[in-house]
């Protein structure tokens, strides 16, 4: 075999809210890095989605800092660098165990032979996991973390660089307002992805539109509405589809969050026999209410768009790497956010994705 699977940390337990550092000790290049949080409901009232439980992941070398965003951006940057969807099981009832995976692809794809981390380019590398399991699924009685790595036996040999992704600005939504961002031009940059995950509100209520420009507005690269934007971007990927399972109570709204934030279809059925009849107004956001005639267990398919409120921007095609912005050949390159009426109570953020050469 080429590639094998590396455990860097068993399932452990973190009942106890804090952060979890992971020294990298791994000399053979890696592919991606995945987090697996595991819960254990101790009732059926949810309280959060399951990457809630990952506040945040920052993957570091010393003071350089080589990912960093929060645990349910960092499984929506996962879907969109590759347009893979990370696995996320929405258990929220009694007994139940939720479950998120949340991904750090270094490369287009698992074992790009162009790009992954290469371990003895940095000195003292680790993964700091920031948790607080009373975040996600539904008040926890257990919930264990673990982190496996996807390695390379033998170090590629047209190895180049690898995908570098961060939050680089973020602030307390205010609405109808206009912020102007400058973006670093130290690396390429292959996404730009404004975001804000919102339990009321979908992305393109927040973030009402957007303009990407070089040399103080000398070329404007795009400009449009965020709702364009879903259309023209987001389109491009997948209908992201997931599960869901919880318990209803007769004529009771339940609450049961998703990942996808825009464009929201619920198609919930009761598990057990039954001539009830299962209501899902409609609503902003990933918090989603359901109301039905009778109690009892339901299941449900999730489909929709814009995972955890993020609006992908690609910079040209996604696997050529000569397409991607070319930053570091500019003086200046920013980007324009216009919010909109939108949920105040909400964060929203850039999100970038660069690449990082090892020249």
């Amino acid at each position: 075999m080429k590639f094998r699977q590396v455990q860097l940390l068993a399932a452990t337990s973190i009942m106890t809210a804090g952060t979890k550092v992971i020294d990298i000790n791994i000399k053979d290049a890696i592919s991606r890095l995945t987090i697996i949080v595991i819960g254990t409901n101790s009732n059926s009232t949810p309280v959060g989605h399951p990457t809630q439980i990952v506040k945040q992941v920052d993957l570091v070398d010393g003071s350089n800092v080589l990912h960093s965003m929060r645990g349910c951006y960092t499984a929506g940057v996962a879907f969109y660098g590759t347009g893979i969807q990370p696995h996320q099981f929405l258990n929220y009832y009694t007994g139940a165990k939720p479950k998120s995976m949340i991904p750090i692809y270094f490369g287009r794809e698992l074992w790009d032979q162009e790009l992954a981390l290469n371990p003895q380019a940095f000195n003292n590398l680790q993964l700091k996991i920031e948790h607080n399991y009373a975040l996600g699924g539904c008040t926890l009685s257990a919930c264990t973390i673990e982190v496996w790595a996807d390695v390379f036996d033998d170090m590629p040999e047209g190895l180049k660089g690898f995908l570098m992704s961060k939050s680089h600005w973020t602030k307390t939504l205010v609405a109808s307002t206009t912020d102007y961002i400058d973006l670093p031009t130290d690396h390429p940059i292959r996404l730009v992805m404004p975001a804000a995950a919102s339990k009321t509100e979908e992305p393109d209520v927040n973030i009402d539109s957007f303009k990407l420009s070089e040399e103080q507005d000398k070329r404007v690269l795009i400009e449009c509405s965020s709702k364009q934007a879903l259309k023209l971007f987001e389109a491009e990927y997948p209908i992201w589809n997931e599960q869901s399972e919880g318990v209803l109570v007769a004529n009771t709204d339940k609450h049961a969050f998703v990942s996808p934030c825009k464009d929201i279809q619920l198609h919930p059925l009761m598990s057990a026999d039954s001539d009830g009849i299962i209501h899902a107004p409609w609503s902003g956001g990933y918090d989603r209410l359901l109301d039905g005639s009778v109690g009892g267990t339901f299941t449900m398919n999730v489909t929709g768009r814009s995972a955890f409120g993020i609006i992908p921007l690609p910079m040209g095609r996604k696997n050529v790497i000569a397409d991607w912005w070319d930053t570091p050949a500019l003086g200046n390159a920013r980007i324009k956010l216009v919010t909109g009426a939108g949920d105040t109570s909400a964060l929203y953020e850039l999100l970038l994705q660069q690449f990082r050469t090892y020249a």
